[in-house]
């Protein structure tokens, strides 16, 4: 497990991915992030004493620090399957060290995502819908991998000027330095280029440390002919509002986009782009999003957080939620074992009391 910057707790050393592995059956090498070596140290040793109240195998769980330490444990022969959330270089690098080994593994990476808002003239109407994104895009400072970075909204709506009229939230510094110098790296070249206009930018702190919320503002057309460039994650406090004129520009945008953590639609049900526009979000998203903000996510049944690639490296995966699990096991069938010899699960008595099917027959 390679832990993350932006969630200390939820997707650390104790997070997601090390309860799933662990409710697996899975011994777990968890390689701690260097943005809170002390967090990860303490929450480690949590971990290890909890495990050792419950009399688990000793190495059970195992605390690793350091980017060579963490590419050595992922070659080697014993681990047998990798988790990755960050950065879309970092994780693709993993990755691909995970593939080329003699034998490849499983490489379960959540790399980067701009959340997509696609507004109609009656979305971008809704009461509080101004508001709702400012919270919503500021939240931790930006540093939520669910954080709405574009916006797009019809031209009629008038909504720069509506969001150059809000109040936004005080500033906050970002968690690291790291993190830091790739925002004000980011948002450097994104609001230089020729097509971006800014409609929310202090000049004393848009590059501040800590730095104040910024908006920019784009043509759809020029995000049409450039997507890959103008459509582009800067971790922090700054979103993209695009402009359309015809509500079929939405689903134009939406089919050029990359692969997606969540895809918002704010819309009436009658609004006729909306099927299709909700189809279209369902193909570069593992969560379609309705009338609500992206923002949180819930560790629920119903979760799915995973994407088409970048979003993630494994689009059949969530890493939130009960199905998480899913990724460190693996099915197997037995066929024509005695009874007595069947793990307990299959056992014709069903000792463990679980649900299952028996030719096909939802049992339990």
């Amino acid at each position: 497990m390679f832990a993350a910057s932006n969630f200390p707790f939820a997707f650390s050393v104790a997070g997601g991915d090390t309860a799933s592995a662990l409710a697996a059956g899975c011994s777990v090498v968890l390689k701690g992030h260097s943005g809170h070596p002390a967090l990860s140290a303490a929450t480690a040793r949590v971990v290890v004493a909890a495990l050792e109240s419950v009399h688990a195998p000793q190495g059970l769980f195992a605390l690793i620090t350091g980017t060579e330490a963490g590419r050595l444990a992922l070659e080697h022969p014993l681990v047998k399957a990798g988790a990755f959330t960050g950065s879309i270089p970092g994780g693709r690098a993993l990755f691909d060290i995970a593939s080329s080994r003699p034998e490849p593994i499983p490489f379960y990476g959540e790399l980067g995502s701009v959340n997509p808002v696609f507004a109609t003239v009656a979305g971008a109407a809704r009461e509080g819908f101004v508001e709702g994104f400012v919270a919503s895009f500021t939240a931790g400072s930006g540093q939520f991998c669910t954080k709405p970075g574009v916006l797009v909204v019809p031209r009629r709506a008038g909504v720069p000027a509506r969001l150059a009229a809000n109040v936004f939230p005080a500033t906050a510094a970002l968690l690291n330095p790291r993190i830091q110098e790739g925002y004000v790296r980011e948002l450097r070249d994104l609001a230089g280029r020729a097509e971006i206009d800014r409609i929310v930018c202090d000049d004393d702190g848009w590059l501040a440390d800590p730095p104040t919320p910024t908006l920019l503002r784009a043509d759809i057309a020029a995000v049409l002919a450039d997507p890959e460039s103008l459509v582009a994650e800067v971790f922090g406090p700054t979103a993209l509002v695009v402009e359309y004129d015809r509500e079929e520009q939405l689903l134009e945008l939406c089919a050029v986009l990359s692969g997606q953590l969540t895809v918002t639609v704010f819309a009436a049900e009658s609004d006729a782009v909306a099927p299709a526009l909700l189809d279209e979000a369902a193909q570069k998203a593992g969560r379609v999003l309705w009338n609500q903000w992206p923002t949180g996510v819930s560790v629920t049944y119903a979760q799915q957080h995973g994407g088409p690639y970048p979003a993630t490296t494994a689009v059949g995966t969530t890493s939130v939620g009960a199905a998480a699990i899913e990724r460190f096991v693996r099915p197997v069938a037995f066929q024509g074992v005695p009874d007595g010899l069947l793990p307990a699960e299959l056992q014709e008595a069903n000792p463990l009391g679980i649900g299952r099917r028996v030719d096909g027959v939802r049992v339990g």
